[in-house]
């Protein structure tokens, strides 16, 4: 048993519901468009991302992670600061004093497990917390019908992920029907195949500390360039 699979028999693991790197426009050439997973994860590392809506997972329970991609968390590492059994409809920033949410159900991360596990309770939780870069265990996927453009989003994201922090997350596909979670493991040579079958291999981030976007070639990685 690994890691994360250790930190969801323990009824720990939050996920964090994101959207897809979206393709777009660069100079009229058509890259990955990270900058969203780049933003959260550049608040993360200057220790200032608070208030993060996420949903806690237990195994063979299924459960909504709301959209079809994200991240994983050891809730054990962040502040998890409140909890509800249902969507919250939360907004704001408690740091910021502007925190909004519907009523808290519980006061840990313990009793929102015991709650889902004694009633089978599959509906989306909710959980805001404030979340650090250490917090962050690995990315996920859901098993879906499109799961295979899911997968090649996922990758562009690890890829934009590891050459920004030097962190090469591990992905895992979770079935939100079953409540299982597995790691896809792919060999370097599936990874070059995919990647030679996506519609670019360029990908575009734009880091709060640099004054221009960073384009990365990632069917090269010699290929990274600051744009002037």
């Amino acid at each position: 048993m690994n890691e994360i699979e250790k930190i969801y028999k323990e009824n720990n693991l939050l996920v964090r519901a994101m959207n897809m790197p979206s393709l777009g426009r660069n100079n009229n050439e058509i890259v990955y468009d990270c900058t969203i997973w780049t933003n959260e994860f550049s608040f993360m590392k200057n220790e200032s991302f608070s208030s993060v809506s996420t949903t806690l997972i237990i195994s063979n329970i299924g459960i909504s992670t709301y959209k079809n991609m994200g991240y994983l968390i050891d809730s054990s590492k962040a502040n998890c600061f409140h909890i509800s059994k249902t969507d919250s409809s939360s907004s704001g920033n408690r740091l910021e004093g502007n925190f909004l949410a519907g009523n808290q159900d519980f006061q840990s991360i313990a009793e929102l497990a015991n709650f889902i596990i004694e009633n089978n309770w599959r509906e989306m939780n909710e959980v805001n917390a404030d979340l650090s870069l250490n917090s962050v265990v690995g990315l996920f996927i859901n098993k879906c019908f499109n799961q295979e453009k899911l997968l090649e989003r996922i990758l562009i994201a690890q890829k934009c992920l590891e050459d920004m922090l030097e962190i090469k997350y591990p992905i895992y596909l979770y079935d939100s029907d079953k409540g299982t979670l597995e790691k896809i493991e792919l060999s370097k040579e599936i990874e070059e195949e995919m990647i030679n079958h996506m519609r670019t291999t360029q990908m575009f981030y734009w880091p709060d500390e640099c004054e221009f976007p960073i384009i990365k070639d990632i069917g090269n990685e010699k290929n990274k360039l600051t744009l002037k």
